[in-house]
């Protein structure tokens, strides 16, 4: 694991500013080390030498991806990179689900006290971000970076994608989400107040 930036007294200071507007980015070994965590707790055997075969057993490995991402705290989401539009895997917002159409909110580790995530299984997004006094944080894992490292997951994250999109979206889910959200916001504005 790369160590990044421990900025827990910067983070603590301003109360989690960039942890209020989204949830940080996993790299491919974060998302390998969590879902041998979840497999582990479930009982339902490893990946292999902690690696994931994209080339064999695709639908194996599309279904236990999947399967984690439902279950777990992440969510796929895009942005477009140098290659074209580019899958990758973050921290889920609050309220919302794992397929994550929500441009921007609330990653769903942040608690009062700060980070629910010991800094040894935070993504990598948490922690190659540096915290600076002056707020304007600069984060070291770059979106460069994130399009090379998820290349070979595109055809697995882009089928899970592709899955349950539009099915959500039909069903009003994601409606559902940000009218949760909006409550949730409503909620802590209101404790803020009392």
């Amino acid at each position: 694991m790369d160590k990044g930036y421990e900025s827990t007294e910067i983070c603590g200071s301003c109360g989690g500013a960039c942890c209020k507007t989204n949830g940080c980015s996993l790299a491919p070994e974060d998302m390998l080390r969590e879902m041998a965590v979840w497999q582990d707790e479930r009982d339902t055997g490893k990946i292999s030498d902690g690696e994931m075969d994209t080339d064999q057993s695709v639908e194996k490995e599309w279904r236990q991806l999947e399967e984690w991402l439902r279950q777990s705290d992440c969510s796929i989401d895009s942005f477009t990179g140098e290659a074209g539009l580019c899958y990758y895997i973050r921290m889920r917002h609050k309220c919302f689900t794992f397929i994550g159409v929500d441009a921007m909110g609330e990653c769903i580790a942040l608690t009062d006290q700060g980070c629910r995530l010991p800094y040894e299984r935070r993504p990598k997004g948490g922690r190659f971000l540096e915290g600076r006094i002056d707020r304007h944080c600069k984060q070291h894992y770059t979106w460069e970076q994130m399009e090379a490292d998820w290349r070979p997951y595109q055809r697995l994250l882009g089928e899970i994608w592709n899955r349950w999109h539009d099915r959500l979206e039909r069903e009003g889910v994601f409606d559902q989400c940000e009218e949760a959200y909006m409550r949730y916001q409503r909620e802590k504005r209101l404790e803020g107040k009392g």
